[in-house]
């Protein structure tokens, strides 16, 4: 009996050893043939610390992951070892190239006017870098995260972070039937075609409760105005739990840092 006992306890130590899994700073690479856009898309993946694949864990999908990939999945790997947040799987969306795929992912018309309010012409958009959002959207939807699910330990709880074009995808998206329990939204292009998003959201507000967490900076003027204008119609909507940040001396750019730690404090606990 106890020579069985004792061979039972082996087994058991090493179907736990098969499950469990202690990562560090790594990160697996997946590629989709998708029909959707009609290419092959790349995605990235990174595990917290000790995943195992009998639980089951939140996922944040990150856009812009040539640049954010890493950043993010080293806080969020270090903030959920520490046990500040939830422990994570992280998703890195690359978009091929910057000039022209990113803006066809991440945008649904052309606009016709830029970030400071001035009126442009269809040289600057147009086919060729933007206004193919809706593929991307069902690519994203239909075919990665259902890759992920497929893959990975995931329970259902999805994030989305979502930066300039990422954060005008974000609140876009609002006004559809999305998957997202939780939508970061920072320094968004809510300028693009002259606030379409702001527009979109009027006419078919989200009736399923999602959490935002927006952050944004003062320049230019009517970027500012234009965000300020959908914070407020997101505070109307009663299904919206709302952050809101004002970063008066970050730019751009260098605000990500900081939306990305407070949001994910906010809304990954």
């Amino acid at each position: 009996m106890n020579k069985l006992l004792f061979i039972f306890a082996i087994f058991i130590a090493h179907l736990s050893i098969a499950q469990e899994e202690i990562c560090s700073d790594q990160a697996t690479g997946h590629t989709i043939q998708s029909k959707y856009l009609n290419e092959e898309r790349d995605y990235w993946v990174s595990l917290p610390l000790y995943y195992n694949d009998s639980l089951s864990y939140p996922v944040i999908y990150v856009f812009d992951a040539e640049w954010r990939f890493n950043l993010i999945k080293n806080m969020v790997f270090d903030l959920g070892a520490n046990e500040k947040i939830q422990k994570s799987i992280v998703v890195g969306i690359p978009h091929i190239d910057w000039e022209f795929k990113r803006g066809q992912d991440l945008t649904f018309s052309q606009s016709r006017i830029e970030y400071d309010g001035e009126a442009v012409d269809s040289t600057w958009y147009n086919n060729k870098n933007s206004g193919h959002g809706m593929k991307f959207y069902h690519y994203l939807t239909k075919e990665l995260m259902v890759d992920v699910d497929k893959h990975y330990a995931t329970n259902g709880f999805e994030t989305l972070i979502g930066h300039s074009y990422g954060g005008y995808f974000g609140g876009y998206i609002l006004s559809m039937d999305q998957p997202f329990e939780v939508i970061h939204i920072y320094d968004p292009s809510i300028w693009f075609s002259n606030g379409e998003v702001i527009q979109e959201f009027k006419n078919n507000p989200t009736k399923k409760k999602v959490s935002i967490h927006l952050t944004y900076q003062p320049e230019p003027k009517f970027h500012k105005e234009k965000i300020e204008a959908f914070i407020k119609e997101l505070k109307g909507n009663k299904n919206i739990k709302l952050t809101t940040k004002f970063y008066p001396d970050d730019t751009h750019n260098s605000l990500f840092i900081d939306s990305f730690y407070q949001g994910i404090l906010e809304t990954n606990r």
